[in-house]
């Protein structure tokens, strides 16, 4: 991995962290969280990358296994929740087998040191059900927003940036992203 989010590692991932990243008008959120979580693994740390989307369309039934728990690209980073077609069987935890739908974030705290949030643009956030986007970025530690440079209007990222501040999201400041 290229070190372009080392500064941002540096100054957010202490101890075990848990950072929300939010697209402001952006729709690659999960191409910028794949950048930190291979960053972060480059480091010896073990990261999980939670989809957002995928925890807002599940049932809280099927947030009950660690088999919820599935690789990613690269080494010591692992991806939570699973798509229903590809559980997996050799995850080994310290917390037992079956989770509390309740305390599965204290089970990804115990369990990695880094827990990437991939929460996506906050304009689908229309779309979701009573608990969305800004809900689950208010359980991380902090949160940056991801926008795109010379596509997303200022009042966007002042109105995205409004949403999460008045969840209780502490915001700790931009990604700024150029498509190639």
């Amino acid at each position: 991995p290229t070190p372009e989010y080392a500064a941002l590692i540096r100054r957010l991932f202490h101890g075990c962290s848990v950072v929300a990243v939010v697209g402001s008008g952006f729709d690659g959120v999960a191409g910028v969280c794949d950048g930190i979580a291979a960053e972060l693994a480059a480091s010896g740390r073990r990261v999980v990358m939670v989809s957002a989307d995928r925890l807002l369309n599940m049932s809280p039934s099927a947030v009950t296994s660690e088999t919820a728990l599935v690789p990613g690209s690269a080494r010591n980073v692992w991806h939570w929740p699973s798509p229903l077609d590809r559980q997996i069987e050799f995850f080994k935890s310290s917390a037992p087998v079956k989770l509390d739908p309740d305390k599965w974030l204290d089970f990804l705290r115990q369990n990695f040191d880094s827990v990437l949030f991939s929460c996506p643009s906050l304009e689908l956030e229309k779309l979701q059900s009573a608990t969305g986007i800004t809900e689950i970025a208010a359980l991380a530690d902090v949160a940056v927003l991801v926008v795109e440079a010379g596509r997303t209007p200022k009042l966007q990222i002042q109105r995205d940036q409004r949403a999460l501040q008045s969840r209780g999201v502490k915001l700790a400041g931009c990604i700024l992203v150029r498509r190639r």
